[in-house]
């Protein structure tokens, strides 16, 4: 299966000798494109095992990230219609 690029990477930039973790400079890249409106309410984000490939990372710290973005209700997710930023 042909893979599409999800377009977020040039959002998300990740300095592995950066003092900060790995989850954290993903959740600060996401709160400040939904902040300033590159992400806008209701589009779509790449799944976590999407852009962990993307970023060449593990999935643990984007499912750390993913979780903290949706318990601060930055994103929703439903089952089956993936996640999107919140309209609220």
């Amino acid at each position: 299966m042909k893979r599409v690029a999800s377009g977020i990477l040039p959002m998300i930039a990740i300095n592995r000798k950066a003092p900060k973790s790995l989850h954290r400079q993903i959740y600060d890249s996401y709160c400040t494109a939904v902040v300033d409106g590159t992400l806008r309410p209701g589009q779509r984000v790449p799944s976590t095992r999407v852009l962990a490939s993307e970023l060449g990372v593990s999935r643990f710290p984007v499912l750390n990230a993913h979780a903290q973005l949706l318990a601060e209700g930055y994103f929703e997710s439903r089952v089956g219609a993936g996640t999107v930023v919140s309209s609220s």
